[in-house]
Order: C-alpha cells, then sequence, then structure tokens
C-alpha cells in the first residue's frame, strides 16, 4: 500500500493519520465542520463496569415498529457479520429477503443490504451493544451510515475508548454519555412514543 492510497474507511491516507493524529489533534477538521446539522450527533455510550442496568434499559427499547432496533454483535466469524446481525434485528423474527447476500456477498454488498433494510424500515435509532468488539473499519462504517442515512446510530462500548477510535471520534459530530440516567433518558420502554434525548447535544 503506498502513502497516498487510503487506509480507512474515512478515505484517510498516511499522510493524514501523520498529520492529524493523537500526537497531533490540534490539525484535526474543527468540528463544526463535520455537525449532523438538525440531527443528534453520532454517540458512544462508555461503559467500563458493563453495568447490567444499561445493557438492560438498551435491549428493553428494542421496537422495530417503532423505528429502534438493538444490534448484539455476533462473536467471532469476521467483523461483516454485523450487517447481517442488522439485517436480522430489522426483521425481528420475519424471514429476510437476501440472507444469502448477507451472508455471502462482499462487504460492499452486505453494507447496501443493511442500509436498504434500515431505510425500508423508517428506522430511526439504531444500537449496537459489544461494540468493544468490533473492529475501527466498522466503527467507521458505522459513523458514515449515520452521517449519510436517516438512522441515528448509537454504540454502546464496554471499557476505555481506545486512541484509534478517539481518533475516528474526532472526525465525526459526535457525544459521549457514560451515566445512566443518561442512557436511560435516551431509551425509552419499547411500545412508548417519544425520545427525550433525540435531537438533543451535549
Amino acid at each position: 500500500m503506498g502513502l497516498l492510497d487510503p487506509i480507512n474507511a474515512l478515505g484517510e491516507i498516511a499522510v493524514d493519520v501523520l498529520a492529524c493524529g493523537p500526537a497531533a489533534s490540534k490539525r484535526c477538521p474543527p468540528r463544526k465542520m463535520l455537525r449532523t446539522t438538525g440531527r443528534s450527533p453520532f454517540t458512544v455510550v462508555v461503559d467500563c463496569a458493563d453495568d447490567v442496568r444499561i445493557t438492560r434499559t438498551v435491549l428493553a427499547a428494542h421496537h422495530p415498529a417503532a423505528g429502534r432496533v438493538v444490534i448484539h454483535p455476533t462473536v467471532g466469524g469476521g467483523d461483516r457479520l454485523l450487517w447481517h446481525d442488522i439485517l436480522h434485528a430489522v426483521a425481528d423474527g420475519r424471514g429476510l429477503r437476501a440472507p444469502s447476500c448477507a451472508a455471502r456477498g462482499s462487504a460492499l454488498e452486505q453494507e447496501r443490504s443493511a442500509r436498504a433494510a434500515l431505510k425500508a424500515a423508517a428506522v430511526h435509532r439504531m444500537t449496537v451493544l459489544r461494540a468493544h468488539r468490533i473492529g475501527l473499519g466498522v466503527w467507521a462504517d458505522l459513523v458514515a451510515l449515520h452521517r449519510a442515512t436517516g438512522t441515528d446510530v448509537t454504540v454502546v462500548h464496554h471499557a476505555e475508548l481506545p486512541v484509534d477510535l478517539v481518533h475516528l471520534l474526532r472526525h465525526s459530530h459526535h457525544r459521549v454519555l457514560t451515566a445512566y440516567a443518561a442512557v436511560r433518558a435516551l431509551y425509552p420502554p419499547a411500545g412508548t412514543a417519544g425520545e427525550p434525548w433525540a435531537g438533543r447535544d451535549r
């Protein structure tokens, strides 16, 4: 791979990372240039203690008919299974239209299938649990999905954020939640209306 070849889903090249990395964070783009105007920012819940209340609250909010889906990623087998997990969460027990594409297609085909499913189901909030187990490339894909679609993405990271993820988040309009009360406010129980935190920034 050459110095000018893209090295991640942000389209960064090696020169960018050298100029805009953890040791040179002041050179990263200003956050105001990355805002998702009129929408909630990409949301990261940092749950270092693996608080069972947080996991239960998030899982209880899974309600595809109301536009809220919660993904519990498949462990092992490669990060790209996440797109298949998204399709299953959106289907919510119904048969998948194109499971073979999600399971065996290229990474791009899998992502396209997941995006199409989210749009067709009018999913306005998607949450990924156990995000400390997915790779940096999929994190970048999720940031891009949040920015380019009508689905607000939240990830729950059950550990301290590593340096490479902190760098990735500098390239996105995001917020970090750590308190259980904030998580509870973001996730009303399934079947209830509204999301008090929707559209709010910190």
